[in-house]
């Protein structure tokens, strides 16, 4: 059965962010936009993660994606939703670490929080009610909870989700929702995607309401007692690439996990020419595509996406 993250019905979810380009080899898609300048187009994966069937033919999928027309294509894939890393890295241009993600393993034994954490679900359990609910009943209580973490945080790019995204999880297969309950009213959510025992944090979100009241902490703490089905449930990482042991997200997962995998950045150039046209006078240290990256003419905050 094809991953939910894989389906056509998700990527056209996030039609903000791209067209959707089905990839047969990979039993996966990716989603194709606008180069910055130049007319010409590339490939991304699907947020949060690509994936790429362990079976998949690398090579043929990436010949298909060449013959496209893009210039090139960027995925970050999970440690356990790919093929081997020796054959991604034989078929791509490179693949390097792009940031760790938090897991809590249940082979190696049941959640065991520390001190801080377990004050925190203790204090958030006194003040609201926990409990896993269906999305659809729930989605425009999300949908505020979720344009309040926007507006927060000023997100912007692909983290804008449209309507459409949100209802699209609402039919997603394998989508389970969590929440934190004041007199009824939905104050904190965190969203999974499972598939074949393995659970992945897709959005969690909270009112100013459930951060006083610290409902995340008491909404993770039900979910993954509620999540028993799953041998293992990735938290993710930080909120960009990179990792900060001091960022507060950082902490809040770190405290949910048993044990911390890497997630991996794969990129291929399929036009070196138009690449390096695109890409000059782009800051190229680390960022791929470089075109993607800080113009060298342009503040250094500029928007990479």
């Amino acid at each position: 059965m094809t991953h939910p993250y894989a389906t056509a019905a998700y990527a056209q979810s996030l039609a903000h962010a791209g067209d959707p380009l089905a990839i047969p080899e990979w039993d996966s898609q990716v989603l194709t936009r606008k180069t910055p300048c130049g007319g010409r187009r590339d490939a991304t994966g699907p947020y949060p993660l690509a994936v790429i069937a362990p079976e998949a033919d690398i090579a043929d999928g990436l010949d298909r994606l060449e013959d496209a027309g893009l210039v090139s294509v960027v995925v970050v894939l999970d440690d356990r939703l790919r093929p081997p890393l020796e054959d991604i890295a034989a078929a791509f241009d490179f693949v390097r670490p792009y940031k760790s993600h938090f897991i809590h393993d249940r082979g190696i034994g049941p959640l065991q929080l520390a001190k801080h954490h377990r004050y925190e679900v203790r204090r958030a359990l006194l003040q609201v009610e926990v409990a896993e609910f269906d999305l659809a009943d729930q989605l425009p209580a999300w949908q505020a909870l979720y344009g309040q973490l926007v507006a927060r945080h000023g997100l912007s790019g692909v983290q804008a989700f449209s309507p459409a995204h949100h209802q699209a999880l609402a039919r997603l297969p394998g989508l389970r929702a969590f929440g934190g309950f004041v007199g009824g009213r939905l104050v904190s959510a965190h969203l999974f995607v499972t598939h074949h025992g393995y659970a992945v944090s897709h959005l969690a979100a909270s009112s100013t309401e459930g951060y006083a009241r610290g409902a995340a902490y008491a909404v993770n703490d039900f979910a993954v007692a509620a999540l028993s089905d799953c041998e293992a449930i990735s938290f993710g990482g930080a909120a960009g690439a990179g990792d900060d042991p001091a960022d507060g997200l950082v902490r809040f997962k770190r405290g949910f996990a048993n044990r911390t995998v890497t997630a991996w950045l794969a990129g291929k150039v399929f036009d070196p020419a138009a690449y390096a046209a695109l890409s000059k006078g782009r800051d190229d240290k680390g960022y791929f595509p470089a075109y993607r990256g800080v113009s060298l003419r342009e503040p250094a905050n500029a928007d990479p996406g």
